[in-house]
């Protein structure tokens, strides 16, 4: 019954995403639910960035955590999302989608919640993200993959591709974990038009399918999220600033 698994891990998709997929479990995860147990640990005063913030949603996510966090929000001008805000917030900025308005070294905590798969120029704006994240910090996000089209997005990152942007940046990413799958994804947009057969829309059937060959042929954790990344309609991942980066890039200027 090991047969399958050993097939998998002869792959070279596998190979190439493999340090990146958890072994602890392999259940869908939405960026809210991933991010909640990260609150309780967060220090007070955290300086926390919602990159592509919208409407500005996550400003009650965060200050439900009650340690005074900094939440700062931004955003191109002209997003649908953006023309949907209706608070008055200080604290959230509009940028050219590349230039990020702060100084360097400025936030704990980045988090993008379905964002990257909208912007045009996402070799230079994740390099922004790194400058303005302290060393040791964290940017945690999720990203369409095999989503369909929506919201003038333009363009779906795969696994590698976010082992690749991240990794190019010189983040350290930490792992990638499947959201929910792309046929839900697809039938929900399908069905978009009617809100009462959405209703109907309850299962990851796609996901369904993966477990049961996983449970057949007894695959370990990190094999099933192999297989439930490759179909996923979102990807959910932690990337992380290392304290060694500064120490590199300060022996370099000093060279």
């Amino acid at each position: 019954m090991k047969k399958l698994e050993s097939e998998i891990r002869s792959l070279n998709n596998y190979a190439a995403i493999s340090k990146y997929l958890p072994s602890d479990h392999s259940e869908i995860v939405s960026l809210s639910s991933y991010i909640e147990p990260h609150l309780n640990n967060l220090p007070r005063g955290t300086k926390i960035l919602d990159l592509g913030c919208g409407e500005g949603g996550s400003f009650e996510l965060f200050n439900r955590s009650g340690k005074s966090i900094k939440w700062h929000g931004v955003d191109i001008e002209n997003s649908p999302e953006v023309k949907k805000r209706t608070r008055e917030n200080d604290l959230i900025l509009s940028f050219d989608g590349i230039n990020l308005p702060y100084d360097d070294n400025y936030f704990d905590l980045i988090y993008c919640n379905q964002v990257l798969e909208h912007v045009r120029y996402i070799d230079a704006l994740i390099p922004e993200a790194f400058r303005v994240l302290k060393s040791g910090g964290t940017f945690i996000g999720s990203v369409s993959y095999l989503e369909p089209f929506h919201s003038y997005s333009i363009s779906n990152l795969t696994p590698y591709g976010v082992s690749q942007v991240f990794g190019d940046a010189g983040f350290n990413l930490k792992e990638i974990r499947p959201g929910v799958d792309a046929l839900y994804l697809i039938i929900r947009q399908l069905l978009s038009p009617s809100k009462w057969l959405r209703l109907l829309l309850t299962h990851n059937y796609l996901y369904m399918f993966v477990g049961l060959i996983s449970r057949l042929f007894r695959l370990e954790h990190r094999e099933r999220n192999f297989l439930k990344v490759q179909f996923s309609g979102h990807l959910v991942f932690i990337a992380k600033r290392s304290t060694s980066n500064l120490a590199d890039e300060n022996e370099q200027m000093q060279n």
